[in-house]
Parts: structure tokens; sequence; C-alpha cells
């Protein structure tokens, strides 16, 4: 009885004692294990820093080659900008010269210009030899702020040949039956030392009316004047006017163009009257500036009669001046008044186109008994089909409300090909197309 628990016990110290064994077994395993393991992880350790260190030689190497690759570059780059820099500056003449000569242009000669009698006219005009010797002088200030490759002209001289000129338009000039008056009038000429300027003649005849559209005083329609403006700066925006819209449609050019003066011949051989621009001081000047010789309220008078002289020195032929940018100058009696008597004295008339509606230059005019028109509708503002009719009816509704009405164009794509359109059948809806000079005449009555 007392034997069976004595055997159990002996049992469980037994296996007590096994466990412990094996327990120890395991212990001395994975000493073992782990000695063994020591020398392999630090076999990996050292074969890491190896890898690295390889890395880090490899990846100083390609950044030395992009830096070596981008500085090539730079170095490359530099050379081709100054060349190109010292190749311009060695051929400037020569670009400019190949420009001239792609530029499409028309040589066209008028009466009294370059075939002016020998003798003085009754006007005091001076002989043609010495009036091309001062032409030659002031040459380069007829295109300022423009640069033209000068010709070489020893062959010319020799043989007294005039140099050609490529023709301004890129087709033949539309056909225009109706003829305006040849200029320049030698009546109508004053030749000062800048160019010929417009005067009235001994006789009393005025540029205004001696260079206008003809326009029938028999006409009870109501009348619309379209003016382009800014016309001379593109040449293909300028003949697409000339040659897509009506004679009666009035053209102001930019005193700045290139060959002005062929434009001018130009547009009146197509039948329409012609105005200069005259710049003027704008609201916000300098930030807006309408460029060299614009008349400003901080100068003298006797200053902006000369730099009014000059403008009006670059062209004949024309009706009168249109303003240009003269949102502040207008609005300044005291600078405005001399300018607008001056123009008066001259024998021409002025289109305000209206930058600002506090303008002055018409209640002037009116004062000074001068022929004067001004805007009423600018077309292209928005420069869409939609909106350009829109306008356009607008027009017509001041036109026939009032008895006529101005509306002021753009050279846009879009502007010439709505004018025209509406312009084929204006007569139908009782209204005519009138030059701009025609509606100046209504503020003398």
């Amino acid at each position: 009885m007392h034997n069976a628990p004595s055997s159990g016990s002996d049992l469980l110290r037994k296996l007590l004692i096994d466990a412990r064994a094996v327990s120890s077994n395991v212990v001395g395993i994975s000493r073992k294990l782990l000695i063994d393991a020591r020398p392999v992880s630090g076999n990996v350790v050292e074969i890491s820093r190896k890898l690295l260190g390889h890395a880090r030689l490899r990846l100083s190497t390609v950044d030395n080659l992009s830096r070596k690759l981008l500085i090539g570059a730079w170095a490359m780059l530099g050379t081709v900008l100054v060349g190109t820099v010292v190749w311009i500056f060695f051929t400037e003449d020569s670009i400019y010269a190949e420009l001239e000569r792609q530029q499409p242009s028309i040589s066209m000669t008028f009466a009294g210009e370059g075939n002016a009698p020998a003798k003085h006219s009754r006007n005091g005009a001076p002989r043609a030899k010495n009036r091309e010797k001062k032409e030659v002088g002031t040459k380069r200030n007829t295109d300022a702020g423009r640069r033209a490759a000068q010709p070489n002209t020893s062959e010319n001289k020799k043989t007294n040949l005039p140099l050609a000129k490529k023709p301004l338009l890129s087709k033949k000039l539309k056909k225009f039956t109706l003829r305006l008056h040849p200029h320049p009038d030698p009546q109508l000429v004053e030749r000062a030392t800048i160019g010929p300027l417009p005067i009235v003649s001994k006789d009393g005849r005025q540029a205004w009316r001696v260079y206008s559209r003809p326009f029938s005083k028999l006409e009870k329609k109501p009348r619309i004047a379209i003016v382009f403006i800014d016309l001379g700066v593109s040449a293909d925006a300028t003949e697409a006017v000339i040659q897509k819209t009506p004679g009666a449609v009035t053209l102001a050019f930019a005193p700045f163009a290139r060959r002005l003066k062929d434009w001018i011949n130009i547009s009146r051989s197509a039948g329409h009257e012609v105005l200069v621009a005259l710049p003027m001081e704008p609201l916000d000047y300098p930030n807006s500036d309408p460029g060299p010789y614009t008349l400003l309220s901080s100068l003298s008078i006797k200053q902006n009669k000369q730099r009014l002289r000059w403008v009006l020195s670059r062209l004949t032929g024309y009706v009168g001046v249109s303003t240009f940018m003269a949102g502040e100058f207008t609005t300044k009696p005291g600078a405005l008044k001399p300018v607008v008597s001056e123009l008066k004295s001259r024998g021409l008339m002025m289109l305000d186109v209206r930058e600002n509606p506090l303008s002055n230059a018409v209640g002037i005019a009116k004062k000074l008994r001068m022929p004067v028109a001004a805007r009423d509708i600018f077309l292209d503002e928005i420069a869409t089909g939609k909106n350009i009719r829109a306008r356009l009816a607008q027009a017509e509704e001041i036109a026939k409300r009032r008895g006529f009405a101005v509306a002021i164009a753009r050279p846009y794509p879009i502007s010439v090909t709505e004018v025209s359109g509406w312009a084929e059948n204006v007569r139908e809806r009782g209204l005519a197309l009138a030059p701009i000079t025609a509606i100046a005449q209504e503020s003398l009555k």
C-alpha cells in the first residue's frame, strides 16, 4: 500500500531530471548556434560595408560626370548665344535690308512733289532742288522711332533714276471711277523746313473741302460716316480696309506709319477721304504713351504747335486730323484751344474720337467756326460679328433721330467684313454712307 506513492514520486523525479537534461542540451545547442552565427553576422556586416563603399564611390563618379556635362552644356549654350549676338551685330544692316526688300510697296508719283517748277510759285514755294535738299536733310525724322536700311545709291546717282520699290498692295487696286482732287495742290501748301504744311489758298480754298470726296448736297437721307483708325501700322490690315470697304468710308492714318505718302496715294486713288491721327496726352500718360510729338498739357503753346506742325508735315491730301489717345489733352481748354485754332487757320477739319466723354474739342471748334465731327459709336470694342452688327444698328438709330452719326472701327478682319457687308444695302434701309467731311459740314450750319 505504501510502495505506490513512492514509485510515483520516483517517476516524477526521474522525469524532472530528464527535462533538466533536455533543457541543458537545448541551452547548449543554442549557445553553440549563437557562437557559430557571430562570425557569419560579422561577415555579412563586412560585406555590406564593402558594398556601401563601392556604391558611394560610383555615386561620386556619376555626380562628377553630371557636373561636367552640365558645365559643358552651359558653356555650349553661352557660346551659341555669344555667336548669335556677334553675328547679328555684324549683319544687322543686311538683315534690315532684306526685310525692306521683302516688304510689299508701290512706287507712285503725284503732281507737285518731285516735279515742281524751278521758279517760285505764287505762294512763295521754294525751288524744287532746294526742297529736295531739305528733305534729304530731314529724311530720318520722317519715320520717327523706326529703322530702315539705307540702300546703295551709287548707280542711281550715275543714271539719275529713282530706286524701284515693291508694291504695297498684294493685288491690283480695286476699280474706282470717282476721282478726288489731285494732291498736293500748290496753292494749299506751305513749303516749310520740316515738310509741306497745309494752308488756306489766297482765294480762300481750304484743304478739308478741296481734298474731300464729293457728296451731293441734295442727299436727304440720314447720313452715317464710318471711319477706320490706326491705319498704316499693318500693311495687310490697311490693304484689306482699302480694298474691301466702299470709297465713302474714311481712313485715318498714324503719322509714324512707314511709306505714309504711298498709302495716302493709294487710299485716295480708291476714293477714300484721309485723316491723319494727332497724338495727344492720354489719361494715364506716361504709362500710355502715344509716341514722339505727342501734344501735352504740360508743354507750352509754342512747343505743342511745333509738334502739331511736325505731324501735319508728314503727308498731303488729307482733309483734317483725328484725335489719338487724347483722353487728358482734350479736357484742357487752355492747351487745346491754340491747337484747334491752328488747325482752323490751315483749312483743316477735326474728328474728335472722344476717348473721354468730357472732351472740349467739339465745343471749342464750334466757337471758332471750324468744321468738326465727333464719334458716336465704337463698332468693335467687342470684336465679334454679333456685337458689330448691333453697334451698326445703334448708329442707324442715331442717324435717323438726329440726321447723322459717326462710327469708329479698327482694322480688324471681322470689322472689315461686317462693315463691307452692311454697306452693300445701306441705301435700301433709307440711309446714306457719307465721308466724314459731309458730317463736319453740319457743324457749320
